[in-house]
């Protein structure tokens, strides 16, 4: 008797039934499909998976790269602005403006002297 099978022989016409139940060996190639076939799914999302982070990594580092260069433009006007700012509050340029050119100089005959009220009074 031989056992071809899970513990089952054949019958003594040689003849395999119907019902017989599967040989190891085809148990074996139908397991090895099936873990070839998963691990190669597995391994196809993996890569896409990989490709997509990548590919986010490099789209940030890029707008990262335009805001740092937005920023220091922003940076650099605002410090223009800020010169420009200091520059039309200087005494000097408050000096030579339009409004000061047209106010009066005041009388030298201003004088300071103790009074009742301590303020400047005019000489007569």
């Amino acid at each position: 008797m031989n056992k071809y099978y899970y513990g089952h022989t054949k019958t003594k016409s040689n003849v395999l039934t119907e019902s017989r139940p599967r040989l190891l060996s085809e148990d074996i190639r139908s397991t090895y499909f099936l873990l070839m076939g998963t691990l190669s799914v597995m391994l196809i999302v993996c890569i896409l998976g990989y490709l997509y982070v990548s590919s986010q990594k490099a789209a940030k580092g890029y707008l990262l790269k335009e805001l740092q260069n937005n920023y220091e433009e922003l940076t650099a006007e605002a410090r223009e602005l800020d010169t420009k700012l200091l520059d039309a509050q200087s005494l000097t340029n408050l000096a030579e403006g339009s409004k000061v050119e047209k106010m009066e100089d005041p009388n030298d005959n201003l004088s300071f002297a103790e009074n009742e009220n301590d303020y400047a009074f005019k000489n007569p």
